[in-house]
């Protein structure tokens, strides 16, 4: 275990975090790396028992500063000492992270050095808090949607990381818990492979410990979510704006081909719009070759549009074109999310 580091970022630990210490030296762990973010004079005792322990490297925060930055601190003072160490092992202060399943990580880690290794724990066990099982289902989907990596725990906070991939690591945007999220999206974009590992799921008082805030944490973890969300929201209600009123100016005009003829105009404007936001507010990358990739795109699924709505449309609906408008570009919405992410805006 002389290879590898546990680090342990704490804000306002309890009993637990000492309980996991002692137990992690006694099981060969000989370099401990505690981050102290900020917890305030009442738990100074706490980290001056800390200190008795000669395989402790106690790291202070004057402040609060959140996990991401904890987690950076270590980054850097680990790079910076050149610590003669191979991988570092992350787990959280509360005590919810088992030494045995540290010892899990650490002999993975042994077994595939180029890989990141996570902690994945089973949801379906009946003792998981109902928050936590809905709030992993939720997240790997939008995880999944917006990286294409499908991973069992995108929220574990035990992973094992080489320290060869610190420096890339560092660069990741995130001072609190969206950190642990976007860094498992660096992973994938670095092409950094990942293994998981099944530990064991332990919630004391049904996870009352945690710091985590379900509102701003949840909102710096979705955020990108949600602005693409946004985005999409403001381009397809321009999009339908703008068909309603091109049906309305063309349906006697062009009785024929009406639907056709609204629905690229309307999308070539609304594209736009879309275009400017998604790649300036949202993904916050882009080139000429992804201006071209999005028009191929939406090119293709203004296609799709048109075609399907014309196919579809049936004159027993009356004018309920745009009602079916909106369902098919419901579906064509998460299609065009995924592809944007996966080949219009991907890292060159």
């Amino acid at each position: 275990m002389e290879q590898f580091a546990i680090v342990i970022p704490a804000y306002k630990p309890e009993e637990p975090c000492k309980l996991i210490i002692e137990e992690a030296i006694s099981a060969g762990f000989s370099r401990i790396i505690v981050v102290n973010d900020g917890s305030g004079a009442a738990y100074e005792g706490f980290f001056d028992e800390l200190k008795k322990f000669p395989q402790v490297t106690l790291l202070t925060h004057a402040v609060n500063q959140g996990k991401g930055r904890a987690l950076k601190t270590v980054f850097h003072y680990i790079l910076n000492h050149q610590l003669p160490i191979e991988a570092i092992i992350t787990a959280d202060a509360d005590g919810q992270h088992l030494v045995s399943d540290m010892v899990k990580i650490a002999n993975e880690l042994d077994a595939s050095p180029n890989h990141v290794v996570l902690g994945s724990r089973d949801f379906s066990q009946p003792n998981i808090p109902f928050r936590s099982r809905f709030g992993n289902r939720f997240t790997r989907l939008l995880f999944r949607l917006s990286t294409g990596a499908d991973l069992s725990d995108t929220q574990t906070g035990l992973r094992g990381i080489p320290v060869k991939f610190l420096p890339r690591l560092l660069d990741v945007l995130g001072e609190r818990f969206e950190y642990e999220m976007n860094m498992l999206a660096a992973l994938k974009k670095n092409y950094i492979p990942v293994s998981e590992v099944t530990i064991e799921t332990v919630y004391l008082d049904e996870n009352k410990s945690s710091h985590f805030h379900p509102l701003r944490d949840s909102y710096h973890i979705y955020k990108i979510f949600i602005f693409y969300g946004i985005s999409g929201a403001a381009s397809f209600g321009l999009d339908i704006a703008l068909f309603w009123l091109f049906v309305q100016l063309l349906r006697d005009e062009s009785p024929e081909a009406f639907i056709i003829i609204a629905t690229v105009a309307a999308r070539i404007l609304s594209s736009l719009f879309n275009y400017y936001i998604n790649r300036n507010k949202v993904f916050k990358q882009g080139s000429r070759r992804s201006l071209l990739r999005y028009y191929i795109l939406a090119a293709f699924i203004m296609g799709v549009s048109a075609a399907s709505v014309h196919f579809l449309y049936a004159e027993w609906l009356g004018r309920g074109e745009v009602i079916l408008k909106v369902m098919v570009d419901t579906v064509l919405f998460i299609f065009g999310f995924v592809a944007q992410r996966a080949w219009v805006f991907r890292k060159e």
